[in-house]
């Protein structure tokens, strides 16, 4: 298990597309912790706990809607800071943990594919994509949502490159 996450070795093309479908896997917990936490958020604020949700009829529900949506648009920075501060240490912990594991997964099967590529400038082009893909997204939560595609764009275009691209390697280990 622990070859997945180690920086040595090579993968092909098409290892890389599996290990690809796996991260994305691996991000469905991460997905049911967000969904879990929401749902706590919404329910603290309109004061119930899980047992009484199931209690309250669409009419009361929709009425919570209504107030909350309201609160939201009068005030989004307040309303946003405030969900934030009354969130427990453990729901962060929990993100923390389970995000990291995928982000080494992705990195390391990322940086196995760059080395059967280039051998040679294994380095400086892994992290040079690393540090292309994190300007790109900072810059477009900063200033514009056209460097969100931008990034999108560069992030498929590296990765069908590394998909498509032959390696010089015939065995891969990793």
């Amino acid at each position: 298990m622990r070859k997945y996450f180690r920086f040595f070795g090579t993968i092909s093309g098409t290892t890389l597309v599996t290990r690809t479908l796996l991260s994305i896997l691996m991000l469905f917990p991460v997905l049911i912790l967000l969904i879990f936490w929401w749902t706590n958020t919404f329910l603290n604020l309109m004061g119930l706990t899980l047992s009484e949700a199931g209690k309250i009829d669409q009419k009361e529900a929709n009425k919570f809607g209504e107030e909350l949506g309201i609160k939201i648009a009068e005030n989004p920075p307040d309303f946003f800071s405030e969900v934030l501060i009354n969130t427990g240490f453990i729901w962060y912990i929990l993100l923390i943990a389970l995000i990291i594991p995928v982000i080494l997964f992705w990195l390391a099967n990322l940086y196995k594919r760059v080395s059967a590529i280039f051998i040679s400038n294994r380095k400086k082009i892994f992290f040079s994509i690393i540090f292309i893909e994190i300007v790109l997204l900072i810059l477009s939560f900063l200033i514009s949502k056209i460097l969100f595609s931008i990034l999108v764009i560069f992030k498929s275009v590296v990765f069908i490159s590394l998909v498509i691209y032959p390696s010089p390697i015939g065995e891969h280990e990793g």
